[in-house]
């Protein structure tokens, strides 16, 4: 049922977006033709609207997700972490006998699995400061840290799992079009070739592990809040930053940026007035649509999206473009999205429908007490992995742009005055 849900939020979202950049261009035409103030505002408004349902669609979904996360699907409120702590519980008694160990597979949606989770309560930690008090202090939940990077890249790409250990595709590696109108009843046609070849991506493995001491495993809720707020993200944002800027040489993974485009279009070169960051990711999608593929988000580090949405005119006032939303979300129908994984000053624009992430292995989290010198110290290992591949066909490359947000501004920029 979850899922069902995602999806149609997901799907009224995209439905919403493409209406906007519909919107968005037909607002460019009329303006071209000088159409009349009342027909712009009317389209304005229409856009507005759009802005505004997909940020509640967007909210609704964020919601959806954070309740889904700690539940398993079609089983009631149980947490995903249910059966390893099941399985873990069953076990114990074989786990601390000598030489014993304990396995398990977390099954289901790679993405739920390795998303987050919020905070469980800590157990109360004595003190020997604490031995002759008489009130006993209040330890608030969970453990105080600095946020770790948001995931945003596994969201937006094609996903898909795998039973092999390579993925393979064919791709049309060269084409001859011969195409074209016949004089007479008599003449040859034009011949065409094509050729095709193989092209495959390996599985590749991330992972990580900790040591442990069997009292922590003893305390076993707070240790499984730690697998799960601290391992299991430190796994998917390995996984995602392989996905983002992996070179493709084992054991890495091909990444979005590593074959993304630069920017190289010239239909706009030199017809820009005062360029801003709204007309480079504008002019990015551009060379996208000049390859014939339609881009979907824009990626911007914070501090670039920040200066983005503080761009102003000569007069100190702030500058939103007729093709963006006011909150900067939208450019031009292409959803915004800030991360940190994109170096300030860089701006990578695409249609991430066109890689996929395939999953060989979901999330899987071992216990062992066969390390080196783990028995001697009453020491567990505790190991997390997964197994992934990346479909990334080399004509797809097209599909991004990935360049400096200066070099595309000098690139369109027009000289005034």
């Amino acid at each position: 049922m979850g899922e069902k849900e995602i999806k149609a939020l997901t799907d009224q979202i995209n439905s919403e977006l493409v209406r906007i950049s519909g919107l968005y261009a037909e607002m460019q035409k009329e303006v071209a033709k000088k159409a009349g103030e009342e027909r712009i505002t009317d389209l304005i408004n229409k856009a507005n609207e759009s802005e505004v349902k997909v940020k509640t669609l967007s909210e609704q979904l964020d919601k959806l997700e954070l309740s889904l996360k700690d539940h398993k699907i079609g089983k009631g409120p149980q947490s995903i972490f249910g059966d390893l702590t099941k399985a873990y519980q069953e076990n114990k008694a074989r786990i601390k006998a000598p030489g014993g160990q304990f396995a398990f597979e977390m099954k289901g949606n790679p993405r739920m699995l390795l998303k987050a989770s919020t905070i469980d309560e800590g157990t109360e930690l004595s003190d020997s400061s604490l031995a002759n008090a008489v009130v006993v202090p209040m330890r608030t939940p969970g453990v105080e840290k600095l946020p770790d990077r948001a995931v945003k890249f596994i969201d937006v790409v094609g996903r898909g799992d795998t039973n092999s250990n390579r993925v393979t595709w064919v791709e049309r590696s060269a084409r001859t079009d011969g195409t074209a109108a016949v004089t007479n009843d008599y003449s040859q046609y034009g011949q065409s070739d094509f050729t095709w070849i193989q092209k495959a991506a390996e599985v590749e493995k991330i992972g990580t592990f900790i040591k442990v001491t069997n009292e922590a495993l003893e305390d076993w809720d707070e240790c499984l809040t730690q697998i799960r707020t601290e391992l299991f993200p430190m796994v998917e944002r390995a996984l995602e930053s392989e996905l983002y800027s992996g070179n493709g040489t084992a054991p890495h993974l091909d990444g979005i940026i590593t074959s993304a485009q630069a920017y190289a279009a010239t239909g706009l070169n030199s017809k820009v007035a005062y360029p801003n960051t709204f007309d480079a990711i504008r002019a990015a999608a551009y060379q996208c649509a000049y390859y014939e593929y339609v881009p979907n988000f824009a990626f911007l580090n914070p501090a670039d999206f920040a200066e983005m949405e503080m761009s102003k005119n000569s007069n100190g006032s702030y500058v939103i473009p007729p093709f963006a939303a006011a909150n900067g979300m939208t450019v031009s129908g292409l959803r915004v999205v800030q991360s940190s994984l994109v170096t300030a000053g860089q701006l990578l624009v695409g249609d991430f429908s066109k890689i996929t992430l395939y999953m060989r292995r979901n999330i899987e989290v071992k216990i062992w007490d066969q390390d080196s010198t783990d028995p001697e110290h009453d020491l567990k290992t505790i190991t997390a992995s997964c197994r992934a591949a990346v479909k990334y066909p080399a004509p797809h490359a097209y599909a991004f742009v990935y360049d400096a947000i200066s070099d595309i501004t000098a690139a369109i920029e027009k000289a005034v005055g």
